[in-house]
């Protein structure tokens, strides 16, 4: 079957009813995989996921299943990797797929087999109510050899397990409910408790409404930090962000019905409930009274009535959602049971070995991160592993070298700026730390060849390279820096009149300091003819081949007479100067579109 990764809010919203389609097909679909949940606003759980979606087979009109899900980027002692997590996790208490019964053998297993050509280390699949046998059928199409699976404990440390989800099953008479659903001790308890809610004027029940939202989600959030703030510690932040973005989704969405008990102007109950049409479902998702209180019980009393409220209105059950707590079962609530996994790829690296491109742009704001605060070993992992993913990112390159030069490993670093200077002939830049890495690693012409980059080839006009490079050095006060690296090309090519015009140059140039005796002994000591500027040409010297210039260049480096000037830190400043105000031709290598974007 034909499976498609569609991506982006404008190209989900185009879905919108072919989701429908499928969500109102399928008996196992819920309201959290609704459109409304997922996608119906900005703020919705969907908001930046991504959606895998199986064609119907041919003949058959559209698409046939739908699998929301969502890329995060985590980082440990190895480097980043990516995790895949189905969109709900950590916002909706039930999680999964969806799709059409009929196609579900074929459908269900295409999922699964393109989450596995994607690239990730872990699969997070929590709080999954899918049936045994379509669960069956997605995890048997994942191979064996390549992924290991683990399920997740569900039992909070307070004994609570969130794997078990009480529900009561509504009849149509509120009487009749109370009669057979609810055990006659509690019966009474809660006609009592309401009659005296009800009959007094100190109480009295509101509805929230898209006016009083932002007013109702603060007595929310008050009351909720008082019974529960101390126990999230730092999550807790986060945690309310998250309640207001999926309460705001769902009012603009029309599937909150949020009701509050008042004793006065005191607010001392609030539930959230989202409204489940297709199913008939009233969904408690979340709620929080006043522990100060002192009167008839208010949790006891507001579910009394939102239940009420749901048999009113036609609805066939109450689901009072993930965990056991003892209140839950006062209204003759059955369990259901979900599971949580977790599929773990056998080597312990993402799949293919490469961080899935989505997340490039973060993994290079994290390793510039790792940089500036000096953890130089996590910043080289993570330049690296962007550059395994996307090998035309050339400013990634460029730091990967920087970053292999301070950690010694100057191997890695001349390789990465012998490919540089490939796409960037003319960056003097480059060339410096080319040099440098050159100097340090002590590497000859046999070595540059091994390494078959291809450092220099005949289209570039490497005298024009090494003149640039002169001229920089001479911008730079360094006049006999510039000296030795001209005399090395020169060595090469005697006859080659920009190297002739910039060894001039540099002959006519001064240090600060230094006196003209200095400047002619220097030049007698050099072996340079002072009336015409030029060298003795060496027997047998060869001027066909230029990567002889990077070994002349190497050379001398070693003597420490041209790359030591990278230990300045004012070189690459200057340089930029001198390569603005230069007329010289600059390549522009293209960048591909996703690096452009970070």
């Amino acid at each position: 079957m034909q499976v498609d990764l569609i991506e982006g809010r404008t190209a989900i919203a185009e879905l919108r009813s072919q989701w429908d389609a499928v969500y109102q097909a399928d008996p196992e679909a819920h309201y959290f995989l609704s459109y409304e949940w997922l996608f119906g606003t900005a703020e919705a759980a969907g908001a930046g996921s991504f959606v895998i979606a199986v064609r119907a087979p041919q003949g058959e009109p559209g698409y046939a299943a739908f699998l929301p899900v969502r890329l995060t980027t985590k980082h440990d002692s190895e480097g980043f990797y990516n995790e895949i997590i189905l969109t709900g996790n950590y916002v909706s208490d039930y999680n999964g797929f969806i799709c059409k019964p009929e196609f579900e053998e074929m459908a269900i297993p295409a999922l699964a087999q393109r989450l596995q050509k994607m690239n990730w280390r872990r699969l997070r699949l929590l709080n999954l109510p899918t049936s045994f046998k379509r669960l069956d059928l997605f995890l048997k199409a994942f191979s064996g050899e390549i992924l290991k699976l683990k399920h997740l404990k569900t039992i909070e440390p307070d004994g609570t397990n969130n794997g078990v989800c009480p529900h009561t099953i509504l009849t149509g008479d509120w009487d009749d409910f109370l009669s057979q659903r609810v055990s006659k001790n509690t019966r009474q308890k809660i006609r009592r408790f309401l009659r005296q809610v009800e009959s007094s004027d100190a109480y009295r029940f509101t509805h929230t409404t898209s006016e009083t939202l932002d007013r109702d989600m603060d007595i929310l959030n008050r009351l909720w930090v008082d019974k529960w703030g101390e126990r999230k510690g730092k999550r807790l932040n986060a945690i309310l962000k998250t309640q207001r973005r999926m309460l705001r989704t769902a009012c603009a969405t029309n599937t909150l019905f949020m009701p509050m008990l008042w004793h006065g102007d005191r607010p001392i109950c609030v539930l959230t409930i989202l409204v489940d049409q297709k199913d008939k479902t009233y969904n408690f998702y979340i709620g929080a009274r006043d522990t100060r209180f002192q009167g008839p019980p208010p949790g006891l009393v507001l579910h009394a009535y939102a239940i009420r409220h749901a048999i009113s209105q036609g609805f066939g059950k109450y689901d009072f959602l993930r965990g056991d707590e003892p209140y839950k079962y006062s209204f003759g609530s059955e369990d259901a049971k979900i599971r949580s996994l977790l599929l773990i790829t056998q080597s312990g690296k993402n799949l293919g070995e490469k961080l899935d491109r989505r997340c490039l742009r973060y993994v290079l704001q994290r390793s510039g991160a790792f940089y500036n605060a000096g953890d130089l070993a996590a910043a080289e992992r993570g330049y690296a592993q962007i550059l395994d993913a996307e090998p035309n990112a050339l400013h990634v390159r460029y730091m990967h070298g920087v970053i292999a030069a301070r950690l010694g490993d100057n191997d890695t670093a001349y390789r990465e700026f012998a490919k540089l200077v490939e796409h960037k002939p003319h960056s003097l830049k480059t060339w410096l730390r080319l040099g440098r890495a050159l100097m340090a690693g002590k590497k000859g012409a046999g070595e540059a060849q091994k390494t078959g980059t291809g450092l220099l080839n005949d289209s570039m006009d490497v005298a024009k390279i090494i003149s640039l490079f002169g001229r920089a050095l001479l911008k730079l006060d360094l006049a006999d820096h510039a000296l030795a690296v001209v005399k090395a090309a020169l060595r090469l090519d005697p006859d080659n009149a920009d190297l002739q015009g910039a060894l001039a140059k540099a002959l006519r140039i001064r240090r600060p300091g230094t006196t003209l005796r200095d400047g002619q002994q220097a030049l007698k000591n050099s072996g340079i003819d002072i009336k015409t500027d030029k060298i003795p040409v060496p027997n047998g010297s060869n001027t066909q081949t230029n990567a002889k210039i990077v070994t002349a260049l190497d050379i001398d480096a070693q003597r420490n007479l041209a790359f030591d000037t990278m230990s300045r830190k004012t070189t690459e400043t200057a340089l930029e100067r001198v390569m603005v105000a230069s007329n010289s031709t600059r390549v522009t290598p293209t960048k591909s579109p996703d690096m452009q974007r970070r």
